[in-house]
């Protein structure tokens, strides 16, 4: 199974080399690092048939040298934590003025909270609290702020929302949503995930044949 999984990421990598500037070693060096950090460069360079793990090590330093990697993060599981419920909120300006000077006020107060409080911003409720992950401003078709974060139930999600973004907030349209699975998650494909709402929608091996002929045209 190792084997086979190294095959495919070996043709992904070689599929993102063609359209960017990284040789396919580097590539595959990246994507097998997102896949388990915890690897060894001995490990990868029995992989990549390199005499050891020193010519690993030189691909990984001259990508950090080049800030195409920036460092090495934990991935905590939120929902064993206590904070089981990812959400989304959309807000959405009319104007790109009107979300200009939200954003002004967001500044502000998010570099207060960094000097009174710290680098981690957590909103309490009264059954818990929300964290933040990441808020982004984004300018487009639509104007909007993406704020996405991890609360300890739906309800101090809702909460958050409405207590605190629709009622701070009035002129914005504001949509929440919860994240009850990622089949796609920081890029790499969550197979487990995939079998489990697979076997709950009841998809047939019929059906899987199908898409897998669907591709071969796509790649034809």
């Amino acid at each position: 199974m190792k084997n086979e999984n190294t095959k495919k990421l070996k043709e992904i990598a070689q599929k993102i080399s063609e359209t960017t500037y990284l040789n396919e070693t580097d590539i595959f060096i990246i994507l097998t690092l997102m896949e388990n950090s915890k690897i060894t460069n001995a490990e990868l360079a029995k992989i990549l048939d390199f005499k050891d793990g020193n010519s690993v090590a030189y691909h990984i330093r001259s990508m950090q040298k080049e800030e195409l990697l920036d460092r090495y993060t934990l991935i905590p599981n939120w929902k064993k934590i206590g904070l089981s419920t990812e959400f989304i909120i959309l807000a959405e300006a009319e104007t790109e003025e009107q979300l200009l000077e939200i954003e002004k006020i967001h500044i502000m107060e998010t570099e207060i909270y960094a000097s009174k409080i710290g680098d981690i911003v957590v909103t309490p409720t009264i059954s818990g609290c929300v964290i933040l992950q990441n808020i982004y401003h984004c300018f487009g078709d639509k104007i909007m702020a993406i704020i996405i974060g991890r609360a300890t139930s739906d309800q101090d999600a809702a909460v958050y929302c409405k207590n605190y973004l629709v009622n701070k907030y009035p002129d914005l349209k504001i949509n929440l949503l919860m994240n009850k699975y990622k089949t796609v998650s920081e890029f790499i494909i969550d197979t487990n995930v995939v079998k489990k709402v697979k076997g709950f929608f009841h998809l047939s091996e019929e059906r899987s044949s199908h898409t897998i002929n669907e591709l071969e045209q796509l790649e034809s």
